[in-house]
């Protein structure tokens, strides 16, 4: 009996670490930090500081068009990506915005072309270089 709920007990442990680990490191989608930056485009906003508008901490973030993949996000960035692309590869009305930090994917920002379309100056976005592009 002590081993059939030890065995059942191990297995539990194990179900939980399993969703954990696919689950943690998740990129979620920030709704507030999008509708943010396209208030400012709609504003006349050409240029948008990313520091002013996040309020958790991130090392490098990067820009995607339409028509991306999970897979090319992460060659670019060169991080894990576990979360939701929105249909990224398949539509053209959005770009996505990906954040990063310690080699995982964390937040992301569906940004909606009919504002404008978004850009980098100088590649990779970082907290010191932090200026997302708009035309």
């Amino acid at each position: 009996m002590l081993q059939k709920w030890l065995f059942g007990m191990g297995g539990v442990v194990l179900m939980f670490t399993m969703l954990f680990l696919f689950l943690g490191n998740s990129a979620s989608e920030d709704t507030l930090l999008a509708k943010n930056i396209m208030e400012k485009v709609n504003s006349g906003t050409t240029v948008v500081s990313l520091n002013k508008l996040t309020d958790f901490d991130w090392e490098k973030a990067q820009i995607f068009g339409p028509y991306t993949t999970k897979d090319a996000i992460e060659e670019t960035m060169d991080i894990q990506f576990k979360g939701s692309i929105s249909g990224l590869d398949v539509r053209e009305d959005i770009f996505l915005l990906v954040f990063a930090k310690e080699g995982h994917a964390i937040k992301t920002a569906v940004l909606y072309r009919n504002i404008g379309d978004y850009s980098t100056k100088n590649g990779m976005l970082t907290p010191d270089n932090d200026l997302l592009s708009i035309k």
